[in-house]
């Protein structure tokens, strides 16, 4: 052990088992347990003055210190309490309070250099974003052009078809609702009828309609078409249910395969629902055709044809086309065409039309029974109506117009042509 270590300590013998205690020089009086003994013994205070030249032994060192009587073995148990009192008692003389500096100037450091690092990436992170901001003119400015006419009608409109859709199922009254619609004639009396005050279609999200890419013509036009789709689904309820008559129930009577087929697919199923949103720019914007969006969404036309109201009429947006028709395939007087809704390709009626009647001459161009060619199918606005007699018939009162690839057709361009006189002058 150096000289330094030596002048820092000093000793005196235990009160109980004699034996010396060494403590850091300076240590004012402390009580602590032996570390021999493990009794509490109480350090002297070192303070006093000192003893008379004539009572202390003769020193060859002339240095006024305690003498060492014996170094503490190495590896000597003894309690852990007197050597922590004695450390944290003494400022400036042991290592641990220098140690503790030490660490102390370590984690400034240590905070300093973060502090400064994260300043450097804030003003990097500042600087980044306002260099970003202020891009050259010319690219913001081509960024914020307006779409061609061309970009327009190809995904600008979906923007705004779908703010138009928004507003009309939002809306809470038959007015309100108006003005998102084309003003077609009767628009209103669907509207109120349909829609009466206060309701709205929080039943039917708006966020299922998709965009349908419509020809480059029809874009032409102005029309464009969101859809909502939504198939059959099975009832798992009502899959256990019983099948016909109670004999069949009671297992009397075995049930067939087409009553089973049929009962699966009447009360197993559910509805299918098919909404069409055709849009028409107008001036004021995109408009939206509501008669077609009723029409999908009430399935109107199904409710129309399959319950008779004699003297009723209405108008539909329907597929149309040549049927054949068992009962009238001799009478040649008459032709009888297939009218569906294209929202529902499963809800149509056959209709009997004179061939000499100006709808019979007007859908003759669908005509392909007994000739060469392929089925043909056209889109087209239509009137039915009942008639008063009983049992009251169903008919076409009058073909409205073709509709341009779906929709948007307009009145007067079904007119049938004058027909063309035969070769020769008639003769």
């Amino acid at each position: 052990m150096s000289g330094s270590s030596q002048l820092s300590q000093a000793s005196f013998p235990c009160q109980h088992c004699q034996k010396s205690i060494y403590i850091p020089a300076g240590l004012p009086p402390t009580t602590a347990p032996c570390p021999h003994c493990g009794k509490e013994v109480t350090s002297p205070d070192q303070n006093l003055p000192a003893v008379p030249a004539a009572t202390r032994p003769v020193q060859e060192n002339p240095v006024d210190q305690p003498v060492r009587l014996e170094a503490p073995a190495k590896g000597r148990d003894r309690p852990a309490q007197i050597e922590d009192l004695v450390e944290t008692q003494l400022p400036g003389a042991g290592g641990n309070q220098r140690r503790r500096k030490g660490n102390m100037a370590a984690v400034i450091a240590a905070v300093l250099i973060l502090l400064v690092a994260g300043g450097v990436t804030f003003w990097l992170a500042q600087k980044w974003k306002k260099d970003k901001q202020t891009l050259p003119s010319s690219d913001s400015s081509t960024a914020t052009a307006p779409l061609s006419e061309e970009q327009w009608r190809t995904t600008g409109w979906k923007d705004e078809a779908f703010k138009v859709l928004s507003g009309f199922m939002t809306a809470k009254s038959p007015i309100d609702r108006m003005k998102y619609v084309i003003p077609n004639e009767g628009v209103m009396d669907e509207l109120e009828m349909f829609y009466p005050e206060g309701s709205d279609d929080s039943d039917t999200p708006k966020e299922s309609f998709g965009y349908v890419m419509g020809s480059e013509l029809d874009h032409k036009r102005g029309i464009f078409l969101m859809q909502y789709r939504q198939p059959a689904q099975i009832d798992m309820r009502e899959y256990f249910a019983p099948i016909g008559s109670l004999d069949r129930v009671l297992g009397q009577e075995p049930s067939t395969l087409m009553e089973m087929a049929y009962r699966i697919d009447e009360d197993n199923l559910s509805k299918p629902i098919g909404i069409n949103a055709f849009f028409k720019k107008t001036d004021q914007g995109l408009k939206l055709d509501a008669s077609v969006f009723i029409q999908g969404k009430f399935r109107t036309f199904r409710a129309f044809v399959d319950y008779p109201r004699p003297g009723k009429t209405q108008v539909f947006r329907v597929v149309a086309s040549e049927a054949l028709s068992h009962e009238l395939r001799d009478d040649k007087r008459y032709r009888t065409y297939r009218l569906e809704d294209f929202a529902y390709p499963k809800d149509y009626v056959n209709v009997p039309v004179l061939v000499e009647s100006e709808t019979g001459r007007i859908l003759s161009e669908l005509n392909w029974r007994g000739m060469n060619r392929d089925r043909k199918l056209r889109t087209a606005t239509v009137e039915l109506g009942w008639s008063n007699e009983s049992p009251s018939k169903l008919q076409i009162v009058k073909i409205v117009c073709w509709e341009f690839l779906g929709v948007g057709g307009e009145a007067g361009n079904t007119a049938p042509e004058a027909p063309v006189p035969p070769a020769g002058g008639g003769h």
